[in-house]
């Protein structure tokens, strides 16, 4: 285990000066020279790195989150997005048409994919533990599980069709919820990070739909998604309710994750990447160089 601290570490069986550390130490300094260079450690200094039984591991730990490296042919963009007066619309309480269609006012994401694509997506509310500023720039916490910051919530994906789908300002959104056509639905947590995975066919358009559980609770968000396809062959943007009047001011399109953005050199040619930056100086115009008093 490593404490991402670098101090302080687990006092208990198997730490650095109990007794199964004595009799066993031959064979843990020779687990340590087993491991890469950079996962190597020494056992005996309070650099946060220790070992632990697998038995006290589950009773000490509630959760357990795993850090994804998707490969090289895996696109990542990101919306920044929120809950505001306009579409803080909640679940649906009841199976009724009026609770059915308020569902839609929440914040949506259009998908279209030109082929068969995996995607998977993460919705990732404020950590609870990062202070809260008042009306007088006095900083304060909130206590676990910091109900100011994290709300309970959940994220659907629902395919558009000719019953479900309506049209606003040029774009296709939700309607209404349609569980004829949900094609996956997360668990409704109180959690910072709600993910889910499916399969998007060719040939359908999709929705992405972010809800808290209750209605007029607010709060900011971003929403990642991560899909096998190069960026051009999915088109995924932020789309509006008649209702959802973006007080929020959300951007329609998304920008790209850092991290999975560096794989963008790696896939575009050398002399592509030359020719583009040969050619701004002479794509500048007088417009674009303003004008002088």
């Amino acid at each position: 285990m490593r404490n991402p601290w670098g101090k302080s570490e687990w006092k208990f069986a198997w730490s650095d000066k109990s007794k199964e550390r004595e009799k066993y130490n031959e064979d843990i300094l020779d687990y340590i020279a087993s491991l890469p260079p950079d996962e190597q450690f020494n056992p005996s200094k309070d650099d946060g790195t220790f070992l632990m039984a697998y038995d006290d591991w589950k009773d000490q730990f509630s959760a357990l989150f795993l850090n994804l490296d998707f490969p090289e042919d895996w696109t990542g963009v990101r919306f920044k997005s929120a809950w505001s007066k306009s579409n803080a619309a909640g679940l649906p309480a009841k199976f009724e048409k009026a609770d059915l269609e308020r569902y839609a006012k929440n914040p949506q994401f259009l998908v279209t994919p030109q082929a068969d694509t995996q995607l998977m997506f993460s919705m990732q509310q404020t950590g609870g533990r990062l202070p809260l500023v008042n009306e007088n720039n006095a900083y304060s916490y909130s206590e676990y599980p910091f109900p100011e910051q994290l709300k309970y919530g959940n994220v659907s994906v629902f395919r558009l069709d000719n019953k479900n789908a309506g049209s606003h300002n040029g774009s296709l959104h939700l309607k209404a919820f349609d569980k004829d056509n949900l094609v996956v639905c997360t668990p409704v947590k109180q959690e910072r990070e709600n993910t889910g995975r499916c399969l998007l066919k060719k040939g359908f358009q999709y929705v992405i739909v972010c809800a808290t559980e209750k209605p007029k609770q607010r709060g900011k968000f971003y929403l990642s998604v991560y899909f096998d396809q190069r960026l051009r062959d999915v088109d995924i943007k932020r789309v509006f309710h008649p209702e959802d009047l973006n007080t929020a001011k959300d951007a329609v399109l998304p920008y790209l994750i850092p991290e999975e953005a560096e794989k963008l050199d790696s896939q575009t040619p050398v002399w592509k990447i030359k020719l583009v930056k040969e050619s701004l100086k002479y794509m500048m115009t007088d417009e674009d160089a303003g004008v002088q008093f």
